[in-house]
């Protein structure tokens, strides 16, 4: 007996050794990296930067702090917990200052090494004291005021930058312009006619930011909408976790990976989008069908059809899941939920191939025989070919205007801790459907990407199977996936998203040029007939006829011309119309903006 207790003495006191060490030492490089700046680790400039003697001597001496405080204190539950602040600490820094998005994985790895050890062995921090409601409540608010501010703030910023191309923002800031004096969307800029955009993309659920819009009727406004919107899917998040039993812990947890989910914030910077309400009113439809409410039911099943015409798949899977997964009184919820899409989308596929522009199914061309076979081919050449199917999801062909799908999937899938496939339940595996269908099959490189706008309804699915499968795991497992879950979202939006999109910081360094530049487009009369490059086209969007001079027929109608001389585009133009006996030139900024005037 003596001789275990010896034994276990010494395995302890071994343990405690390492894990001080290795904590030191992620409080030194911690500390050293962010000393070094801006030379990051790296680069082989790091070693230089970084003394060899004041390091060793940081760490022993952060060693030595450790061994005294904790032989004090003596308690190895509270140094694993140290271990895993310190080392996120550490990662957050080292991820947020390199380009290399396979370091964030490899961070969200060793993340996961820590979180096993921590909290699934001996002497694991239990933290079975729940927070109470009102920290809950803080957390929650916190978290969706983080994505309000940042996001909102970053994407108004980009357009004060003029950073906004005309696909797509300047075809949505215009549409508003003319909802608010006609209450119709009309465009011009988006197939080069006064058309609705309506004829595109059926889009009723825009009518929801004119309020708001009409207020301060300027483009800026839609981004700080679009932010807020997509804020607020934090309540549902939480009611979602709170309805299916989780710990106010949880919810908070649930609601930090929501609003530093990476693809919530990555399509943002891709402007305005009608997708953008999917992840908030999916997740309200999945919190209605976990209340068993035919009312809000109703509510979010017609809210989400008003998205787009292919919102209607989103609404059939949660149908389907809820006829799979139901109890029996619940199918009649789903069969009446996928009724009613599927008729939908085929009114609106005959709505828009009668009188519109017809339905976009080029998406899906690498399960065609030909362009024109249409998406019954696609749902057949599945069924011939299941492989290709695989083949197509984990395809790794590189695109310089996105990222593989191997890197989406981690992208998608880390930040939720890979629960969506962490299920023995397979009626729950339909959740990933959608994932599947819109965003792994097709070959078109902006679908398997979270800068652009197609992962909004995905996204909900996902997160809601995630938030489900947590739901069955033992408590022990419950710690290790939450604290994973949310420290890698943390990860990967510092890489991914903190790091290259600072907006604010360019338009405040030259505030003054930006602000005349808009001005100046702002003087043009409102009733004049515009043509602008397309990083100008948001800001001369207030003019029921604007016109991206790149893909416009409508020169000789044109009052004014505006041209952005940062890019060639613009510069290209510029001899063209001083040559021009029609035009003069009416207001400039060197090497920044012209605006011509059409001599009447």
């Amino acid at each position: 007996m003596k001789e275990e207790i010896l034994r276990r003495l010494g395995k302890t006191t071994a343990e405690k050794t390492a894990v001080r060490l290795f904590t030191a030492l992620f409080i030194t490089c911690f500390i050293f990296t962010l000393a070094a700046r801006p030379v990051v680790f790296s680069s082989s400039a790091f070693f230089k930067a970084v003394g060899t003697a004041p390091f060793f001597i940081s760490l022993a001496g952060a060693f030595v702090l450790l061994f005294a405080v904790f032989t004090f204190f003596d308690s190895l539950r509270a140094e694993k917990l140290v271990l895993l602040v310190s080392f996120l600490c550490y990662g957050a820094v080292c991820v947020r200052s390199t380009d290399g998005m396979w370091f964030g994985f490899g961070a969200c790895l060793v993340l996961l090494v820590i979180c096993v050890y921590v909290f699934e062995g001996h002497d694991a921090p239990a933290l079975k004291r729940d927070i109470p409601t009102w920290l809950l409540c803080a957390a929650a608010a916190c978290a969706g005021l983080y994505f309000a501010g940042f996001i909102g703030a970053q994407t108004l910023c980009r357009y004060l930058t003029q950073s906004t191309p005309n696909y797509d923002f300047a075809i949505f800031s215009q549409m508003f312009y003319n909802m608010k004096t006609t209450l119709q969307p009309l465009v011009t800029c988006e197939r080069d006619m006064l058309m609705s955009h309506f004829s595109v993309h059926i889009s009723p659920i825009y009518y929801l930011f004119l309020p708001f819009y009409a207020l301060v009727p300027r483009p800026g406004t839609l981004m700080i909408c679009q932010a807020v919107l997509l804020a607020s899917g934090v309540i549902p998040v939480v009611l979602i976790a709170r309805r299916i039993g989780l710990s106010n812990k949880a919810q908070a947890a649930f609601a930090v990976i929501y609003a530093f989910y990476p693809a919530l914030a990555g399509g943002c910077f891709y402007d305005l989008h009608e997708n953008k309400f999917l992840a908030p009113l999916l997740l309200w439809l999945f919190w209605a069908i976990l209340k068993n409410s035919w009312a809000w039911i109703a509510v979010f099943s017609f809210l989400t059809l008003a998205v787009k015409e292919d919102a209607a798949m989103y609404v059939a899977f949660a149908g389907i899941y809820v006829l799979v997964t139901g109890v029996k009184r619940d199918k009649f919820k789903g069969l009446a939920m996928l009724v009613l899409s599927v008729g939908y989308f085929f009114g609106a596929a005959y709505i828009l191939n009668r009188y519109g522009e017809g339905m976009m199914d080029e998406r899906f061309n690498n399960f065609m025989t030909s362009k024109d076979a249409g998406l019954f081919s696609v749902v057949v050449n599945v069924l011939k070919d299941p492989a290709f199917v695989i083949h197509e999801m984990f395809d790794a062909k590189v695109d310089r205007s996105a990222e593989t799908k191997p890197e989406f999937i981690l992208r998608m899938m880390l930040p939720l801790g890979a629960l969506p496939v962490i299920t023995k339940k397979l009626g729950r595996y339909i959740l990933l459907l959608p994932f599947i269908l819109i965003n792994l099959m097709p070959d078109y490189v902006y679908q398997h990407s979270i800068f652009f706008q197609y992962t909004y309804g995905s996204l909900a699915f996902l997160l809601f199977a995630a938030m489900l499968n947590y739901a069955d795991l033992k408590d022990s497992t419950k710690r290790t996936m939450a604290v994973f879950a949310s420290a890698s979202a943390v990860f990967i939006s510092a890489q991914a998203i903190w790091q290259h999109n600072d907006y604010v910081k360019a338009y405040l360094e030259n505030r003054e040029r930006y602000d005349a530049v808009r001005q100046a487009i702002y003087d043009i009369p409102e009733d004049a007939t515009v043509g602008a490059t397309t990083f100008l086209c948001a800001t001369s969007s207030q003019h029921r006829y604007m016109y991206d001079l790149r893909y416009s027929d409508h020169f000789k109608d044109l009052d004014y011309i505006v041209l952005d001389l940062r890019y060639a585009e613009g510069r290209e133009r510029v001899d063209l119309l001083a040559a021009d006996p029609d035009f003069e030139l009416i207001y400039g900024i060197d090497n920044v903006l012209m605006i011509f005037r059409k001599i009447k």
